[in-house]
């Protein structure tokens, strides 16, 4: 996983921001491998931050929200239910390698806090209705199954 070059710093009692600078993470209309290479904005760009909290409730809250919103896997919504549902899988890496880098674990390459959201977000998306999908959520399990060593 890890795809985002994050500086984990400050401590949060440090009131400071984390800045990850992935505009795709919040605008859903850009395509992540389209901002690769970084082109020069439009002369009238404006850039601004919006915070988005990173905590197990609140990652799990808005996985709930795009189940809710697709219902069933079918063929039909297979591609953007997917697509919302790795916009979560993004949050939780960068929510992992925060955690990973306070705590610094002995073993492994997870947080406990990672793993324990990952396998929160796999038993939810093991309760998607399946509507004859081909790959999805089939796919994100076995991933994150792989990735935090989480068994069946």
């Amino acid at each position: 996983m890890e795809h985002h070059n994050l500086d984990p710093y400050p401590e949060p009692r440090d009131k400071t921001p984390l800045y990850v600078n992935e505009p795709w993470l919040v605008d859903i209309t850009l395509d992540e491998d389209a901002l690769f290479p970084v082109k020069p904005e439009p002369e009238d760009n404006v850039r601004i931050y919006v915070p988005l909290d990173l905590n197990g409730d609140a990652i799990l809250r808005r996985l709930d929200y795009v189940i809710f919103r697709y219902g069933e896997s079918t063929e039909e919504n297979e591609f953007k239910f997917s697509n919302d549902v790795r916009l979560i899988m993004a949050q939780l890496e960068i929510y992992d390698q925060v955690w990973r880098v306070r705590h610094m674990p002995k073993e492994g390459s997870h947080s406990a806090e990672g793993k324990e959201l990952a396998e929160a977000i796999v038993q939810r998306l093991e309760e998607i209705p399946d509507g004859c999908s081909e790959t999805f959520p089939f796919d994100v399990i076995e991933e994150l199954r792989e990735e935090f060593g989480i068994e069946e």
